[in-house]
């Protein structure tokens, strides 16, 4: 009788176990999403300046264009940032920043392009 009351209480506890590690996964994989999202954004705000379509584009705007269109850019990119990472790599950016900051390069450099040609069209 003891065993199976060990039994069944060893397995509620392995079972409660691993139900707690997956619901931290959603919990981290929204937290590297938003992480990586803020950063895009903080990134391109930066960056932009430095990229070549957009150098050629903002000599035709006004101060007040290149302001509006340069945060609809950042805004595409940290927006569509996350969506380029896999959710191993967003829970990894949930949790060491050192990873979240090459992960953000490398989410910012594959979705500026698209960003900058949607935004100027």
């Amino acid at each position: 009788m003891n065993k199976n009351k060990f039994f069944i209480i060893f397995s509620f506890f392995a079972l409660l176990a691993c139900v707690d590690a997956q619901s931290a996964e959603p919990t981290k994989l929204k937290m590297g999403t938003s992480a990586i999202q803020f950063v895009a954004q903080t990134k391109c705000k930066h960056d932009l300046d430095d990229f070549a379509a957009w150098k050629i584009a903002a000599k035709l705007m006004s101060h007040d264009q290149k302001q509006q269109k340069k945060s609809q850019i950042c805004k595409c990119v940290g927006k569509n940032a996350p969506t380029v990472l896999s959710p191993s790599e967003l829970a990894l950016a949930a949790v060491d920043s050192k990873a979240r900051t090459t992960l953000t390069g490398v989410a910012v450099a594959k979705t500026m392009n698209a960003c900058v040609s949607e935004v100027l069209k």
